[in-house]
């Protein structure tokens, strides 16, 4: 809030050229002591006659104001602005409202008022005071951009548009502080045009004596003023990135894609080429090489399986960046010409298009005969891999870990009999390297002796010979295979989410029915390192289908857990806590923040900044 006069201030009246005395302002008149006598009953009993009420002219969202403010815990004789630290100053909004304010400047010093600009969780990013006086008094007061006026900072103020989203006027005694009892506010919430969402708050404050409708007409007028800046900028950044397009679309044979948050240009080669999964994964890297100010090249891998080499050029003008242009270009490689003339067979029924899942399955139908080793991380699917490499006879998984809970001369004995089977059949070994020393040295002689049998031997394990301190069983394997991680195959996220989602639907006891993962869910799953592979994947899937019944799986319908963890930034400990916290709090309000922060405990400003803190966005937006 910015006042243009002080309490206590003597300064002459510009009308009357008289003096109004120090403490006292003029025009205090009979409604502005009916205001302040509903407001101090009403925060004394936390009620008022509706007859006083509505003689007094007070509206029903400043009695709302009033009650939160005291829910608060706010005192109104001691409230001061609380400092926000660490805020962008200079943004799209501010760039944008300054140009709009400087054209009424004259307008602003003839009027004798202040003007503020917030942003959405009413941080002060912009104030314009021609008095060097007032200026003095505010900042004694803190009243400063990069300060907090919220209202859950300085309670009911012009400031609560914000949360009402309509054009508020505040008289004289409604203001919860009573250090603002001598001015009257009139606050205008800022929405984009385009992504029609709240970007902030202009207010403007006079004495009260001066209270009149025409104080909101005219913030209305400038926010409407903005609001068209804001249309044009957003036009001209639709224009600056054809533009991009237009120069960058030299040669039509190569595939280029203009984007930013709103649009994407595409040619025709690059529309054939790219999927909607592939345009929110190709969102993710430009913002990122924006951030990161990169222009390197990088490889990517496409969810048809296609590597691509992608070289992100940021493109905008001195005042606001309007998008990136991506120019693809294909990665034809040796291996690759190969795979063309003879395309690699999968492995029976799962899933996977990228490169690593076919050298994997390249690798798999060139082993031999002789006993194979399926080696990866916790939860990459070895046993379904080793189950598919074996065929289609008759699988017996003789798992390593009843050793120690049956004795190892039964497990010994068991493994023996499936190896000494008539041929037709495979035996898995699930988890060998977890066997101990003397129980591993026997089985490595059993299959020693049954190498060259009927029965097809296959093992699962975390690594293979070639690290140290591994069990002697490991050696009798001379074929291995590598499982990838989920995190060095995420280009088959779309596939793997399609192939777990009928074994789930089972697993809930419910008809099959069909889902589709819509691209902004793919894209959060990215951006996850998925430690427990693809068991955490399809647990994940799991806990969607059981509380959804929709046909579209969105990014809003993933577990809190998952949405926290897709953070722009890597949470530790208490941080993934926090924000888990948030997400399931702002998803129980259907989206209300003033709700979540009611159910948090915390102010919606605490909530604001935890959520920019960390890195929290739960919009479409990709920058």
């Amino acid at each position: 809030m910015v006042v243009n006069t002080m309490p206590g201030d003597t300064r002459a009246d510009s009308r009357s050229g008289t003096v109004a005395p120090p403490g006292r302002m003029r025009g205090r008149d009979g409604q502005f002591e009916r205001i302040r006598r509903v407001r101090d009953t009403f925060l004394a009993t936390g009620t008022a006659a509706a007859s006083e009420i509505q003689a007094a002219g007070i509206a029903p969202h400043v009695l709302d104001s009033w009650r939160r403010s005291v829910r608060y815990g706010l005192s109104p004789s001691d409230i001061n602005p609380v400092y926000v630290g660490d805020i962008d100053l200079d943004n799209q909004l501010t760039r944008v409202v300054d140009a709009v304010v400087s054209q009424r400047d004259a307008v602003l010093e003839q009027s004798m008022c202040g003007l503020t600009l917030t942003d959405a969780e009413g941080t002060i990013l912009r104030q314009w005071v021609r008095d060097p006086k007032l200026g003095r008094w505010l900042e004694r007061h803190d009243i400063l951009p990069a300060f907090s006026v919220d209202e859950t900072v300085l309670g009911t103020s012009s400031g609560i548009c914000l949360l009402s989203g309509q054009p508020t006027m505040v008289r004289g005694p409604e203001h919860f502080a009573e250090q603002y009892h001598e001015v009257t506010s009139a606050g205008v919430p800022v929405v984009h045009p385009v992504t029609h969402r709240v970007a902030g708050s202009l207010n403007l404050t006079s004495r009260y004596e001066d209270t009149s409708p025409v104080l909101l007409s005219w913030v209305m007028e400038l926010v409407r003023d903005i609001q068209r800046a804001f249309q044009e900028a957003a036009t001209r950044r639709e224009r600056v990135l054809l533009n991009a397009y237009l120069t960058e679309n030299r040669d039509a044979r190569h595939p280029l894609v203009a984007l930013n948050e709103q649009t994407i240009i595409t040619n025709a080669i690059a529309a054939r080429l790219l999927t909607s999964v592939d345009q929110a994964l190709l969102w993710e890297h430009a913002s990122r090489a924006i951030q990161e100010r990169r222009q390197d090249a990088k490889r990517l891998v496409l969810t048809d399986g296609t590597v691509v080499s992608v070289e992100c050029k940021e493109v905008g003008d001195v005042t606001d960046t309007a998008g990136a242009v991506l120019r693809i270009r294909p990665v034809v490689e040796r291996a690759a010409q190969v795979e063309a003339a003879s395309p690699v067979p999968g492995l029976g029924r799962l899933a996977g298009k990228g490169p690593r899942w076919r050298e994997l399955c390249r690798r798999a139908h060139r082993v031999g005969a002789g006993p194979v080793l399926v080696v990866g991380e916790r939860g990459t699917g070895k046993l379904a891999v080793a189950t598919a490499v074996a065929g289609d006879v008759p699988v017996t998984v003789v798992d390593a870990a009843d050793a120690a809970a049956n004795g190892t001369r039964a497990w010994l004995r068991e493994l023996e009999s499936h190896l000494g089977r008539p041929s037709g059949s495979a035996v898995v070994i699930r988890r060998c390297d977890e066997l101990d020393l003397p129980t591993s040295t026997a089985a490595a002689n059993l299959i020693r002796a049954h190498r060259s049998g009927p029965v097809r031997i296959l093992a699962t394990a975390k690594h293979s010979a070639r690290h140290r301190g591994v069990s002697p069983l490991l050696t009798e394997f001379t074929e291995v295979l590598e499982v990838p991680a989920l995190r060095d195959r995420l280009e088959d996220l779309p596939v793997l989410l399609e192939a777990l989602t009928q074994p789930a639907f089972e697993r809930l006891g419910r008809t099959p029915g069909p889902v589709r993962w819509m691209p902004d869910a793919v894209q959060a799953l990215s951006r996850l390192d998925w430690p427990g592979n693809i068991a955490s994947l399809a647990a994940v899937v799991l806990e969607v289908l059981r509380g959804n019944n929709n046909g579209y799986i969105s990014a809003g319908d993933l577990p809190v857990d998952v949405v926290a963890s897709a953070s722009r930034r890597k949470l530790a400990g208490l941080e993934q806590v926090e924000a888990t916290a948030i997400i399931a709090a702002l998803r129980d309000a259907g989206g209300n923040k003033n709700k979540a922060a009611d159910a948090l405990g915390i102010a919606r400003s605490t909530l604001y900044r935890k959520m920019r803190a960390l890195g929290i966005d739960l919009s479409t937006m990709a920058f």
